[in-house]
C-alpha cells in the first residue's frame, strides 16, 4: 500500500530543510473507490488528497512539493484552481520542448553562482513564464535549474517547475524547497520502512478495510513520535543516547518488560541515566 509524496509547508520553502522531522497529516491511501471498476492510482490518491485538504482548509497558505510525475497540465491545473503552490520536479526526459525552450529564451542575467567557506558552489540558472509544454502552451511555469558542486568537482543537478517568482533572492529558498523533497522521502518512508514501524507488504493483507486501518493506525504512532522528536526534550536525549530510533524502541521494550516505570518521563530517564539501581523490577 502506497500513499501519495506529498509535502504540504505553510512557510517559504525551505523549512524542512532544516529540520528532521516531518509530520504526517491525512494521509490518503490508494484503493479503489466505491463504484469504480479501474484500480486507484497515485494521481488519482493526489487529487483526493488536495481536494479534501482545501476543503478542511479553504485559506491555509500552502506550498506543495511533488517529484516528477506531477508536472504535468492536468496536476498543475488542479493546483492553480485550488490556490496552492507548488515546487515540482522536472526531467529533460519527460519535458523535452520545455528545456529546449527555455535554452532558446534564457538570457545571462538570470543566473547566479554562490560559494561556501568550505569551497561548495551553488549554481542557478532561470527563466519565468515559460510554457510547460507545445500541446499546454497556456499553462505558464517558473522554471529553475540548479548544480551543487562540492569542492572535489562532483556535481548534482536538478530542475524543478514552479508558480513562486523566480529572482536572485528567491532561488536559494525555492531549491531548498524542492530538495526537501527527498528528506520527506527518507525521513518518513525509509524510517517506518527500516526503523522499526514494519511498513512492508504486510499492510496490503484484508479483503475489506484491513488494509487500510492497519497503515493508518501505524501513521497515528509515527505522528505521536514525531511529535516527542520535534518537542520533547527527554525523548530526544533519549534517541540521541540510541542514536537509531529501532536501538530506542528495543531499549524501551525490555524496559517495560522488566520494570514497573510510573510514567513516560521515568522512562526515558532510565534510558538517559542508567537503570540498574533505581527501578523497581516488573514481577507480576
Amino acid at each position: 500500500m502506497l500513499f501519495p509524496p506529498i509535502c504540504c509547508e505553510e512557510r517559504i520553502p525551505g523549512f524542512l530543510q532544516h529540520h528532521k522531522e516531518v509530520i504526517p497529516l491525512c494521509p490518503e491511501p490508494i484503493l479503489k473507490q466505491d463504484g469504480q471498476t479501474k484500480n486507484d492510482c497515485e494521481r488519482n490518491a493526489a487529487k483526493r488528497l488536495l481536494q479534501d485538504t482545501r476543503r478542511e482548509h479553504p485559506h491555509l497558505n500552502l506550498i506543495v512539493v511533488e517529484d516528477g510525475l506531477a508536472s504535468n497540465a492536468p496536476h498543475i491545473r488542479l493546483l492553480q484552481a485550488l490556490k496552492y503552490r507548488f515546487i515540482l520536479g522536472a526531467k529533460p526526459a519527460d519535458h523535452k520542448n520545455l528545456f529546449e525552450f527555455v535554452e532558446s529564451v534564457w538570457v545571462e542575467r538570470d543566473a547566479l553562482e554562490e560559494e561556501e567557506p568550505d569551497g561548495k558552489r551553488h549554481r542557478y540558472r532561470w527563466v519565468n513564464q515559460v510554457p510547460l509544454n507545445e500541446r499546454h502552451p497556456d499553462v505558464l511555469v517558473n522554471f529553475l535549474e540548479y548544480w551543487e558542486i562540492s569542492p572535489q568537482g562532483k556535481t548534482q543537478h536538478f530542475t524543478w517547475v514552479t508558480d513562486i517568482p523566480l529572482t536572485p533572492s528567491t532561488v536559494s529558498l525555492v531549491m531548498k524547497g524542492g530538495r526537501c523533497r527527498w528528506r520527506i522521502e527518507n525521513e518518513t518512508f525509509n524510517t517506518l520502512k527500516n526503523n522499526g514501524y514494519q511498513f512492508e507488504h504486510n499492510f496490503g493483507h484484508g479483503y475489506q478495510h484491513l488494509s487500510t486501518v492497519f497503515p493508518m493506525l501505524m501513521f497515528l504512532a509515527f505522528l505521536i513520535d514525531q511529535c516527542q522528536q520535534l518537542c520533547c526534550a527527554f525523548f530526544k536525549a533519549a534517541l540521541k543516547k540510541m542514536e537509531r530510533k529501532l536501538y530506542l524502541w528495543n531499549e524501551m521494550g525490555i524496559l517495560m518488560r522488566r520494570f514497573k516505570l510510573p510514567s513516560w518521563e521515568e522512562l526515558y530517564r532510565a534510558i538517559i541515566q542508567g537503570y540498574e539501581a533505581n527501578l523497581v523490577l516488573n514481577t507480576s
